[in-house]
């Protein structure tokens, strides 16, 4: 989530970027001449090449492609600007995201309206281009062929659509989960029945994500209403039935991510702050345990092997943890 960026993660939380302040002292005059900068880190992608890809930007000349080991043995920048897609020919990175070979894709911003998807390749160093559509919030790809999901603002609030063949699209049929019956995607007109979805998050054919039921019919939001104000459930679907189902309640701002195996997924909290942290949720039986205190976290990104995961706390560092239910190491 970038400090500036607009849109539906712009929504989901307003960042406050961290300040390092460079001081420079002259001879004995005690004189400062250094400079003010903001620096954030945003979506660290833990990749199959054993490096965590994550995006750097510092004061608002736009976001780096940077990269880290683990260990922290090793820092190095990868991309110093966003790279041509086919729609952009000069544009900023907006996000990063996972790909379903074990690289890294990235989002590209064309001047607010159009995002190019890409996918990196470490090894070769060569990107790929996925698909080009309207301005996006996030992105995860289940398969070579670029087939995905992605979350999109919509006049309506946020929601998720499809993506495949490079485009994206709506979901044809809304989903009933617990009684409540939306729609998955959202939409630019017809708001009654539409609430909130966002935070996609999956493996193979399912499908998880944040929503907020109590949010029906009450978008599209007005003015000074956020997402704290309604109920979030973690819901796993496989988004081809008519039925999904509540795992658990998780409160604040939310970004989720799946273990390889669909087992468990984390949920990194940003807020509030009696709420922040990081929660493992067991998808078999819904049981939340709390795995992180007290720390504003974001971008969760399990390791390749998921014992482990990555993710940002205060948009200031990244942070390495243990999964549930494995030991460290």
């Amino acid at each position: 989530m970038s400090a500036g960026r607009p849109g539906v993660r712009a929504l989901r939380t307003a960042v406050v970027p961290v300040v390092v302040l460079a001081v420079i002292m002259l001879g004995g005059c005690g004189r400062m001449v250094g400079l003010v900068l903001p620096v954030s880190l945003f979506d660290p992608v833990w990749a199959a090449d054993g490096w965590v890809y994550y995006l750097r930007e510092v004061s608002s000349d736009g976001a780096e492609l940077w990269r880290q080991r683990p260990d922290q043995s090793n820092e190095e920048r990868v991309l110093e600007h966003a790279p041509q897609g086919s729609v952009c020919k000069k544009g900023v990175f907006s996000f990063l995201f996972a790909s379903s070979d074990g690289g890294v894709g990235m989002a590209v911003e064309c001047g607010g309206r159009w995002t190019d998807l890409l996918s990196y390749s470490a090894s070769d160093k060569k990107l790929e281009y996925l698909a080009s559509t309207r301005f996006l919030g996030g992105a995860v790809l289940v398969d070579g062929d670029g087939r995905g999901y992605v979350e999109v603002p919509r006049k309506c609030g946020v929601g998720i659509q499809s993506l495949a063949d490079g485009k994206a699209s709506d979901f044809p049929t809304p989903v009933t989960v617990d009684g409540k019956t939306f729609n998955v995607s959202g939409g630019d007109s017809g708001c009654e029945s539409v609430v909130l979805v966002w935070s996609p998050a999956a493996v193979g054919d399912r499908l998880f994500f944040m929503t907020a039921p109590d949010s029906l019919g009450r978008l599209p939001l007005r003015a000074g209403v956020n997402l704290e104000d309604f109920t979030g459930y973690l819901t796993e679907w496989d988004g081809k039935s008519a039925s999904a189902r509540f795992l658990t309640e998780i409160p604040g701002s939310v970004d989720l991510a799946v273990s390889p195996g669909g087992r468990s997924v984390i949920a990194a909290v940003g807020s509030p702050e009696n709420e922040a942290g990081i929660w493992s949720v067991d998808v078999g039986t819904g049981e939340k345990t709390r795995i992180v205190d007290d720390e504003e976290a974001h971008h969760p990104s399990f390791s390749p092997d998921g014992k482990r995961f990555v993710y940002v706390e205060n948009y200031k560092h990244l942070k390495f943890a243990t999964a549930s239910g494995h030991a460290p190491g």
